[in-house]
């Protein structure tokens, strides 16, 4: 082959390389330059949305054997390979997280690559911290290098924030999860879910967010609301719609003011259920964000109580918060006895006014005997089930030292409070729509 074949050659070859990649659009071009700089091939990529950088997760049909440049420990502890060890790495096991992180001078970009085990699998998350550059303009969110050795503090933290939801979507993919059994496994999905949420890992959320809301016998209604208004907040509305959509089965009364509901879908629903109960949905929805921000507040003590029992920093945190909560509500409910006295069935429906009983369940002694006679009468009139009264009642009895009649109440030792009448519990129990007791 002669020096002007050889050139041609090569000519042809660049040629066809630029025809390669002239037709690929901004984010195909960003996808490939990235997977180039990678130190592994991956084999199935899944760009996410509502992310502060651009973010996919991979996956590979197999082991990746590649040595990390950092291993994260369960305990949240982290080793540096490659740099400052010359120690061979045994095969990396599921419960540590492998990290790789590629500093890309030529782009002006930072890769850092999580690695799980699953199942013999490898799969991760690819965080591309991407500084601005003309070929990938919508991508570069950084004013500044972040490959530059100059600004290797900075850079440094933001990878140390990634150790946190790395940690996150470790706990998450560990196979632990599944549908609640009971209302305490309810709740620890909620907290775990409003946790990845508030990280801004909103596709895993999702996904714990569905998984809570599998058993119907445990979902708190108002809390499909809350949920799909945070949806709503970044762009998730077929998700949104979803969960009102399931709300609107679980509560044949539920419906939001049509004026300024967001879902084109829902209007005329809601419009056929407005004409039929003429709730005040101010004070509904009111009422229902007390009740929920009262289990939400309390539950979240009591769960760290019995998981994180020997942290004592952590359980006096959230007591605090708890209690702080209780005062509140307390305030809040007092002022709607004020306004509108016990609120009616046909005001606010059969779950909101169950708010008010359960705020004086957690006040003080006075306070709960102060609103005794307006439970009475809000049982006389039909808008509250006379179970709630009953225990009331046990509560009231018990804390001044008296046998309860209904044995609503259980003592420091988890037994039942002593009664009044054994023989008659079942009985009174029955007359107010409790269960017997076993």
């Amino acid at each position: 082959m002669n020096h002007r074949t050889i050139i041609y050659a090569l000519l042809t070859l660049i040629v066809m390389a630029g025809c390669q990649t002239k037709g690929l659009t901004e984010a195909q071009r960003f996808e490939r330059s990235v997977k180039k700089e990678l130190p592994f091939d991956v084999d199935t990529v899944r760009w996410l949305t509502g992310v502060d950088v651009p973010t996919f997760k991979f996956s590979n049909s197999g082991y990746t054997p590649t040595a990390p440049d950092v291993e994260i420990r369960p305990d949240e502890s982290w080793e540096i390979w490659n740099v400052f060890t010359t120690v061979k790495l045994s095969r990396q096991n599921e419960k540590n997280i492998w990290r790789n992180v590629v500093v890309s001078r030529k782009n002006r970009r930072v890769i850092c690559i999580d690695r799980y085990l699953r199942h013999g699998r490898t799969e991760g998350y690819c965080y591309i911290y991407q500084s601005e550059n003309k070929k990938y303009p919508t991508y570069g969110t950084f004013h500044w290098d972040v490959s530059d050795p100059r600004n290797v503090e900075f850079t440094g933290m933001m990878l140390e924030d990634l150790r946190q939801i790395a940690l996150k979507r470790h706990r998450l993919g560990d196979g632990e999860l599944e549908a609640p059994i009971s209302q305490e496994a309810y709740w620890h999905l909620i907290y775990h879910a409003d946790s990845l949420f508030d990280a801004r890992l909103y596709d895993e959320a999702k996904r714990v967010y569905d998984l809570a809301f599998t058993e119907d016998r445990y979902i708190l209604p108002s809390q499909l609301s809350t949920v799909a208004k945070k949806m709503g907040t970044i762009g998730a509305n077929s998700t949104a719609l979803s969960y009102l959509r399931h709300r609107m089965e679980l509560e044949k009364d539920f419906y939001e003011e049509p004026s300024i509901c967001s879902y084109e879908e829902l209007k005329d629903s809601f419009e056929q259920r407005r004409s039929r109960f003429h709730y005040d949905i101010a004070l509904k929805e009111q009422l229902e964000s007390i009740f929920e921000r009262d289990q939400y507040d309390r539950l979240l003590w009591s769960q760290a109580t019995k998981d994180h029992h020997s942290d004592a920093q952590r359980i006096e945190r959230l007591a605090r918060r708890a209690l702080s909560t209780d005062s509140l509500n307390l305030a809040l409910v007092s002022n709607i006895l004020l306004q509108h006295g016990f609120p009616r069935r046909e005001q606010v429906g059969d779950f909101a006014n169950q708010a008010i009983w359960l705020v004086f369940q957690h006040a003080d002694l006075d306070y709960q005997k102060s609103f005794l006679p307006q439970m009475e009468d809000a049982v006389a009139h039909g808008d509250i089930s006379p179970a709630f009264l009953a225990v009331l009642k046990d509560r009231i009895d018990v804390r001044e030292g008296r046998p309860q009649k209904y044995g609503t109440q259980i003592n420091s030792k988890g037994e039942v409070a002593p009664l009044l009448d054994a023989s008659r519990v079942n009985e009174w129990r029955q007359e107010v729509g409790l269960p017997p007791i076993e």
